[in-house]
Protein backbone atom coordinates (compact mmCIF):
# COMPACT_ATOMS: atom_id res chain seq x y z
CA UNK A 1 0.00 0.00 0.00
CA UNK A 2 1.22 3.41 -0.87
CA UNK A 3 1.54 5.63 2.64
CA UNK A 4 3.63 8.25 3.25
CA UNK A 5 5.92 7.86 6.20
CA UNK A 6 3.33 9.94 8.23
CA UNK A 7 0.54 7.85 7.85
CA UNK A 8 3.43 4.89 9.35
CA UNK A 9 4.49 7.20 12.17
CA UNK A 10 0.86 7.92 13.15
CA UNK A 11 0.35 4.61 13.28
CA UNK A 12 2.87 3.13 15.04
CA UNK A 13 3.28 6.23 17.52
CA UNK A 14 -0.52 6.61 18.46
CA UNK A 15 -1.83 4.95 21.54
CA UNK A 16 -4.37 3.27 19.64
CA UNK A 17 -5.85 -0.42 18.75
CA UNK A 18 -8.40 -2.63 17.07
CA UNK A 19 -9.70 -4.99 19.51
CA UNK A 20 -12.41 -7.47 18.61
CA UNK A 21 -15.11 -5.29 19.99
CA UNK A 22 -14.30 -2.28 17.45
CA UNK A 23 -11.58 0.69 17.34
CA UNK A 24 -10.15 2.52 20.18
CA UNK A 25 -7.94 5.04 20.85
CA UNK A 26 -7.79 9.10 21.45
CA UNK A 27 -10.58 11.33 20.46
CA UNK A 28 -10.62 13.67 17.53
CA UNK A 29 -9.44 17.20 17.89
CA UNK A 30 -11.60 18.25 14.32
CA UNK A 31 -15.13 20.30 14.52
CA UNK A 32 -18.14 19.37 15.89
CA UNK A 33 -19.26 19.49 12.27
CA UNK A 34 -16.31 17.17 11.15
CA UNK A 35 -15.38 20.22 9.60
CA UNK A 36 -11.95 22.02 9.02
CA UNK A 37 -10.79 24.95 11.05
CA UNK A 38 -12.68 28.29 11.03
CA UNK A 39 -11.40 30.67 8.11
CA UNK A 40 -10.63 28.05 5.49
CA UNK A 41 -11.90 28.76 1.76
CA UNK A 42 -12.00 26.84 -1.26
CA UNK A 43 -8.96 28.88 -2.67
CA UNK A 44 -6.27 27.99 0.34
CA UNK A 45 -7.61 24.16 0.22
CA UNK A 46 -5.78 22.88 2.85
CA UNK A 47 -4.01 19.46 2.97
CA UNK A 48 -5.16 16.70 5.31
CA UNK A 49 -4.03 16.68 8.50
CA UNK A 50 -2.56 12.79 7.84
CA UNK A 51 -0.81 13.39 4.79
CA UNK A 52 -1.12 10.43 2.10
CA UNK A 53 -4.66 9.61 3.02
CA UNK A 54 -7.83 11.44 1.14
CA UNK A 55 -10.58 13.15 3.71
CA UNK A 56 -13.31 10.86 4.16
CA UNK A 57 -16.81 10.23 5.08
CA UNK A 58 -19.37 7.75 5.08
CA UNK A 59 -23.00 8.35 4.92
CA UNK A 60 -26.14 6.28 6.08
CA UNK A 61 -29.32 6.01 4.62
CA UNK A 62 -32.37 5.35 6.75
CA UNK A 63 -34.98 3.74 4.71
CA UNK A 64 -38.76 5.16 4.71
CA UNK A 65 -39.89 1.48 4.64
CA UNK A 66 -43.38 3.43 2.91
CA UNK A 67 -45.56 0.15 3.42
CA UNK A 68 -47.61 -2.13 5.57
CA UNK A 69 -45.39 -2.82 8.73
CA UNK A 70 -42.95 -0.42 7.74
CA UNK A 71 -42.82 0.99 11.99
CA UNK A 72 -41.52 -2.18 12.63
CA UNK A 73 -38.64 -2.56 10.57
CA UNK A 74 -37.84 1.32 11.13
CA UNK A 75 -37.67 0.31 14.63
CA UNK A 76 -35.42 -2.88 13.96
CA UNK A 77 -32.97 -0.74 11.58
CA UNK A 78 -32.87 2.14 14.64
CA UNK A 79 -31.00 -1.00 16.13
CA UNK A 80 -28.19 -1.30 13.41
CA UNK A 81 -28.12 2.29 13.44
CA UNK A 82 -27.47 2.92 17.56
CA UNK A 83 -24.21 0.41 16.97
CA UNK A 84 -23.15 2.02 13.42
CA UNK A 85 -23.04 5.47 15.55
CA UNK A 86 -21.26 3.53 18.50
CA UNK A 87 -18.36 1.81 16.41
CA UNK A 88 -17.77 5.32 14.49
CA UNK A 89 -17.29 7.00 17.44
CA UNK A 90 -15.28 4.49 18.88
CA UNK A 91 -12.86 5.15 15.58
CA UNK A 92 -12.68 8.82 15.82
CA UNK A 93 -15.21 8.85 12.59
CA UNK A 94 -17.67 11.28 12.17
CA UNK A 95 -20.95 9.90 10.24
CA UNK A 96 -23.85 11.32 8.09
CA UNK A 97 -26.80 10.06 8.91
CA UNK A 98 -29.79 10.72 6.47
CA UNK A 99 -33.12 10.29 7.85
CA UNK A 100 -35.99 9.96 5.69
CA UNK A 101 -39.48 11.56 6.55
CA UNK A 102 -40.69 8.72 8.29
CA UNK A 103 -37.72 7.97 10.49
CA UNK A 104 -37.45 11.51 11.65
CA UNK A 105 -41.48 10.78 12.88
CA UNK A 106 -40.17 7.72 14.65
CA UNK A 107 -37.47 9.63 16.25
CA UNK A 108 -39.61 12.99 17.18
CA UNK A 109 -42.37 10.63 19.01
CA UNK A 110 -40.38 9.82 21.72
CA UNK A 111 -38.30 12.06 23.69
CA UNK A 112 -35.48 9.30 24.55
CA UNK A 113 -34.62 8.70 21.23
CA UNK A 114 -34.81 12.43 20.40
CA UNK A 115 -31.96 13.11 22.97
CA UNK A 116 -30.15 10.09 22.17
CA UNK A 117 -30.21 11.21 17.96
CA UNK A 118 -29.71 14.82 18.70
CA UNK A 119 -26.60 13.49 21.48
CA UNK A 120 -24.90 12.40 17.87
CA UNK A 121 -25.17 15.62 15.96
CA UNK A 122 -23.33 16.98 19.74
CA UNK A 123 -21.10 14.46 19.29
CA UNK A 124 -20.07 16.10 15.69
CA UNK A 125 -22.29 13.56 13.37
CA UNK A 126 -24.42 15.36 10.45
CA UNK A 127 -28.15 15.04 10.26
CA UNK A 128 -28.48 14.97 6.93
CA UNK A 129 -31.95 14.32 4.89
CA UNK A 130 -33.02 10.94 3.05
CA UNK A 131 -35.32 11.01 0.16
CA UNK A 132 -37.14 8.43 -2.17
CA UNK A 133 -38.86 9.53 -4.95
CA UNK A 134 -40.96 9.12 -7.67
CA UNK A 135 -38.48 7.40 -9.65
CA UNK A 136 -37.11 4.91 -7.03
CA UNK A 137 -38.45 1.18 -6.44
CA UNK A 138 -40.06 2.30 -3.33
CA UNK A 139 -41.49 5.66 -3.11
CA UNK A 140 -41.59 7.46 0.38
CA UNK A 141 -45.03 9.23 -0.34
CA UNK A 142 -43.64 12.83 -1.06
CA UNK A 143 -43.38 14.55 -4.10
CA UNK A 144 -42.79 17.70 -5.83
CA UNK A 145 -45.24 16.14 -8.30
CA UNK A 146 -48.86 16.91 -7.41
CA UNK A 147 -50.56 13.78 -5.70
CA UNK A 148 -52.60 12.52 -9.02
CA UNK A 149 -49.58 12.62 -11.14
CA UNK A 150 -47.40 11.16 -8.72
CA UNK A 151 -49.66 8.31 -8.50
CA UNK A 152 -49.88 8.31 -12.21
CA UNK A 153 -46.18 7.51 -12.52
CA UNK A 154 -46.10 4.78 -9.95
CA UNK A 155 -48.35 2.87 -11.72
CA UNK A 156 -46.60 3.67 -15.06
CA UNK A 157 -44.03 2.00 -13.32
CA UNK A 158 -46.11 -1.01 -12.30
CA UNK A 159 -46.61 -0.02 -8.28
CA UNK A 160 -50.49 -0.37 -8.51
CA UNK A 161 -51.82 0.21 -6.35
CA UNK A 162 -49.04 3.06 -5.50
CA UNK A 163 -47.76 3.59 -2.34
CA UNK A 164 -49.42 6.22 0.07
CA UNK A 165 -49.32 9.98 -1.00
CA UNK A 166 -48.01 11.90 2.13
CA UNK A 167 -47.23 15.59 0.86
CA UNK A 168 -45.39 17.79 -0.81
CA UNK A 169 -41.61 18.45 -0.52
CA UNK A 170 -42.23 20.92 1.94
CA UNK A 171 -44.55 18.13 3.89
CA UNK A 172 -41.39 16.27 3.87
CA UNK A 173 -38.98 18.75 5.31
CA UNK A 174 -41.19 19.95 7.96
CA UNK A 175 -40.92 15.87 9.06
CA UNK A 176 -37.22 16.71 9.01
CA UNK A 177 -37.19 19.60 10.87
CA UNK A 178 -38.47 17.56 14.43
CA UNK A 179 -35.85 16.35 15.13
CA UNK A 180 -32.98 19.09 13.44
CA UNK A 181 -34.05 22.18 11.33
CA UNK A 182 -30.94 22.56 10.57
CA UNK A 183 -30.94 19.64 7.86
CA UNK A 184 -29.67 21.44 4.83
CA UNK A 185 -27.81 18.28 3.03
CA UNK A 186 -28.42 14.58 1.64
CA UNK A 187 -28.96 12.21 -0.66
CA UNK A 188 -32.39 12.76 -2.37
CA UNK A 189 -31.59 10.17 -5.48
CA UNK A 190 -31.95 13.35 -7.44
CA UNK A 191 -30.09 11.52 -10.08
CA UNK A 192 -33.24 11.13 -12.50
CA UNK A 193 -34.97 14.31 -11.72
CA UNK A 194 -33.81 17.28 -9.72
CA UNK A 195 -37.21 18.56 -9.42
CA UNK A 196 -37.30 15.68 -6.15
CA UNK A 197 -34.76 17.89 -4.80
CA UNK A 198 -36.04 20.18 -1.95
CA UNK A 199 -35.06 23.59 -1.77
CA UNK A 200 -34.21 23.80 1.50
CA UNK A 201 -31.51 20.72 0.46
CA UNK A 202 -28.16 22.74 -0.61
CA UNK A 203 -25.68 19.64 -0.64
CA UNK A 204 -26.25 16.11 -2.26
CA UNK A 205 -25.00 12.99 -3.19
CA UNK A 206 -27.02 12.57 -5.93
CA UNK A 207 -26.24 14.92 -9.01
CA UNK A 208 -25.56 11.73 -10.93
CA UNK A 209 -22.02 12.71 -12.03
CA UNK A 210 -18.30 11.87 -11.44
CA UNK A 211 -16.21 14.18 -9.24
CA UNK A 212 -13.34 13.37 -10.89
CA UNK A 213 -12.42 13.86 -13.90
CA UNK A 214 -13.82 15.70 -17.08
CA UNK A 215 -17.13 17.96 -15.23
CA UNK A 216 -20.26 17.01 -16.43
CA UNK A 217 -19.87 13.07 -17.10
CA UNK A 218 -21.95 10.44 -15.37
CA UNK A 219 -21.00 7.93 -13.45
CA UNK A 220 -23.63 5.77 -11.70
CA UNK A 221 -23.81 2.84 -8.96
CA UNK A 222 -22.37 0.58 -8.56
CA UNK A 223 -19.34 1.93 -9.75
CA UNK A 224 -16.41 1.83 -6.71
CA UNK A 225 -14.49 5.31 -8.76
CA UNK A 226 -17.88 6.79 -8.09
CA UNK A 227 -16.09 7.30 -4.18
CA UNK A 228 -13.72 9.46 -5.58
CA UNK A 229 -14.42 13.29 -5.06
CA UNK A 230 -11.45 15.16 -6.74
CA UNK A 231 -13.55 18.43 -6.60
CA UNK A 232 -17.35 19.41 -5.67
CA UNK A 233 -19.77 19.36 -8.60
CA UNK A 234 -22.11 23.09 -8.78
CA UNK A 235 -25.16 23.07 -10.42
CA UNK A 236 -28.45 25.23 -9.83
CA UNK A 237 -31.50 23.48 -9.33
CA UNK A 238 -34.99 25.64 -9.19
CA UNK A 239 -33.00 28.63 -9.61
CA UNK A 240 -31.00 27.79 -6.54
CA UNK A 241 -27.05 26.88 -6.48
CA UNK A 242 -26.59 23.16 -5.40
CA UNK A 243 -23.26 21.46 -4.35
CA UNK A 244 -22.77 17.87 -4.89
CA UNK A 245 -20.32 15.15 -3.40
CA UNK A 246 -20.48 11.15 -4.28
CA UNK A 247 -20.60 8.58 -2.28
CA UNK A 248 -20.23 4.83 -3.23
CA UNK A 249 -22.21 1.64 -2.41
CA UNK A 250 -19.69 0.38 -0.28
CA UNK A 251 -21.48 -2.67 0.79
CA UNK A 252 -21.15 -3.87 -3.03
CA UNK A 253 -17.60 -4.40 -2.94
CA UNK A 254 -15.66 -4.09 0.23
CA UNK A 255 -12.34 -5.09 -1.54
CA UNK A 256 -12.85 -2.35 -4.34
CA UNK A 257 -14.12 0.62 -1.73
CA UNK A 258 -10.50 -0.58 0.50
CA UNK A 259 -8.28 -0.58 -3.11
CA UNK A 260 -9.68 2.93 -4.09
CA UNK A 261 -9.32 4.36 -0.68
CA UNK A 262 -5.90 2.98 -1.00
CA UNK A 263 -4.88 4.61 -4.06
CA UNK A 264 -5.76 8.31 -2.94
CA UNK A 265 -3.30 10.77 -1.67
CA UNK A 266 -5.94 13.38 -1.81
CA UNK A 267 -9.81 14.80 -2.07
CA UNK A 268 -12.53 13.09 -0.65
CA UNK A 269 -13.34 9.53 -0.57
CA UNK A 270 -17.30 8.75 0.18
CA UNK A 271 -19.11 5.70 1.04
CA UNK A 272 -22.67 4.72 2.23
CA UNK A 273 -24.25 2.03 3.48
CA UNK A 274 -27.85 1.54 4.93
CA UNK A 275 -28.73 1.19 8.30
CA UNK A 276 -29.62 -3.12 8.38
CA UNK A 277 -27.60 -5.51 9.94
CA UNK A 278 -26.53 -6.96 6.84
CA UNK A 279 -24.83 -4.29 5.50
CA UNK A 280 -23.37 -3.50 8.87
CA UNK A 281 -19.71 -5.62 9.12
CA UNK A 282 -18.73 -4.12 5.98
CA UNK A 283 -19.03 -0.37 7.75
CA UNK A 284 -17.29 -1.69 10.54
CA UNK A 285 -14.42 -3.33 8.41
CA UNK A 286 -13.86 -0.36 6.50
CA UNK A 287 -14.22 1.94 9.56
CA UNK A 288 -11.64 -0.47 11.54
CA UNK A 289 -9.34 -0.22 8.51
CA UNK A 290 -8.98 3.33 7.97
CA UNK A 291 -9.02 3.90 12.21
CA UNK A 292 -5.56 2.04 11.63
CA UNK A 293 -4.43 5.09 9.09
CA UNK A 294 -5.70 7.62 11.05
CA UNK A 295 -6.56 6.42 14.65
CA UNK A 296 -7.20 9.92 15.84
CA UNK A 297 -9.80 10.27 13.37
CA UNK A 298 -7.79 13.45 11.69
CA UNK A 299 -9.23 13.21 8.14
CA UNK A 300 -12.73 12.35 9.18
CA UNK A 301 -15.35 14.57 7.90
CA UNK A 302 -19.12 15.21 7.24
CA UNK A 303 -20.78 15.71 4.32
CA UNK A 304 -21.48 19.63 4.83
CA UNK A 305 -18.05 19.69 6.30
CA UNK A 306 -16.04 18.65 3.12
CA UNK A 307 -17.99 21.07 1.34
CA UNK A 308 -18.19 23.87 3.31
CA UNK A 309 -14.66 23.51 5.11
CA UNK A 310 -12.88 24.58 1.69
CA UNK A 311 -11.25 21.52 1.27
CA UNK A 312 -11.97 20.53 -2.26
CA UNK A 313 -12.40 22.92 -5.59
CA UNK A 314 -15.90 23.74 -6.87
CA UNK A 315 -16.63 22.67 -10.42
CA UNK A 316 -19.80 23.75 -12.33
CA UNK A 317 -21.80 22.55 -14.42
CA UNK A 318 -24.35 23.99 -16.87
CA UNK A 319 -27.93 23.95 -15.76
CA UNK A 320 -29.03 21.67 -18.95
CA UNK A 321 -26.69 19.12 -17.74
CA UNK A 322 -27.35 19.16 -14.20
CA UNK A 323 -31.42 19.48 -14.63
CA UNK A 324 -31.42 16.88 -17.48
CA UNK A 325 -33.87 13.71 -17.06
CA UNK A 326 -32.49 10.52 -16.79
CA UNK A 327 -35.05 8.19 -15.99
CA UNK A 328 -34.46 5.34 -17.72
CA UNK A 329 -32.65 2.02 -16.79
CA UNK A 330 -29.18 2.41 -16.04
CA UNK A 331 -26.77 0.72 -17.90
CA UNK A 332 -23.18 0.83 -19.35
CA UNK A 333 -24.50 3.09 -22.36
CA UNK A 334 -24.31 7.05 -23.02
CA UNK A 335 -26.85 9.06 -21.34
CA UNK A 336 -27.73 13.51 -20.38
CA UNK A 337 -24.48 14.90 -19.16
CA UNK A 338 -22.37 12.92 -21.48
CA UNK A 339 -21.06 9.43 -21.61
CA UNK A 340 -21.13 7.13 -18.34
CA UNK A 341 -17.87 7.07 -16.76
CA UNK A 342 -16.90 4.04 -15.93
CA UNK A 343 -13.31 4.98 -14.36
CA UNK A 344 -10.91 7.84 -15.07
CA UNK A 345 -6.82 7.80 -16.02
CA UNK A 346 -6.24 7.20 -12.73
CA UNK A 347 -7.60 3.76 -12.56
CA UNK A 348 -6.25 2.80 -16.07
CA UNK A 349 -3.20 0.21 -14.70
CA UNK A 350 -6.76 -2.47 -14.08
CA UNK A 351 -6.71 -5.02 -11.48
CA UNK A 352 -9.68 -5.57 -9.59
CA UNK A 353 -10.71 -1.75 -10.35
CA UNK A 354 -12.07 -3.25 -13.44
CA UNK A 355 -14.13 -6.04 -12.06
CA UNK A 356 -17.14 -3.85 -11.67
CA UNK A 357 -17.75 -3.37 -15.21
CA UNK A 358 -19.44 -6.83 -14.83
CA UNK A 359 -21.29 -5.88 -11.46
CA UNK A 360 -24.98 -5.81 -12.10
CA UNK A 361 -25.86 -1.84 -12.38
CA UNK A 362 -28.87 -1.96 -9.89
CA UNK A 363 -29.97 1.65 -8.90
CA UNK A 364 -33.55 2.59 -8.16
CA UNK A 365 -34.20 -1.39 -7.10
CA UNK A 366 -36.76 -2.09 -4.63
CA UNK A 367 -36.34 -1.01 -0.82
CA UNK A 368 -33.98 -3.30 1.42
CA UNK A 369 -35.62 -5.47 4.02
CA UNK A 370 -33.81 -5.19 7.44
CA UNK A 371 -31.90 -8.35 6.49
CA UNK A 372 -31.21 -8.27 2.92
CA UNK A 373 -28.14 -7.25 1.27
CA UNK A 374 -29.58 -5.63 -2.37
CA UNK A 375 -28.44 -2.46 -3.72
CA UNK A 376 -30.55 0.29 -3.71
CA UNK A 377 -30.19 4.16 -2.99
Amino acid sequence: MKRSVTVLAAVFVAVACIVASGCGGATSTGTADGSSAPGMTASSQPQPAVSGLPYYFFAVHNEPFNRPNGRAEIEEAYGALREMVARADSCNIKLTLMFSAQWADYIAESPERLAEVRSWKAAGHEMSAHHHGVWHGSWDGYSSYPEVEADALRVQQGHSPPEEYHGTLDDYMAHLYRIDPGIKSGCLNEEPDKREMPDQILYGTGSGLANHGEPGVREMDPTPTKAINDFITVGNVNGIQRKWLAHYQVYQDEASARQVFDRMDSGAFGGVVHSVRSQAEVLFNLMEYIHQQDPQGLNSRTMTGIIEGGLLPEKTVSDEVINQMDTAPKGPRKGPGGPRQRSSSRWEDGGRLTDYLTLPVLVYDRELAVDEVLPVC
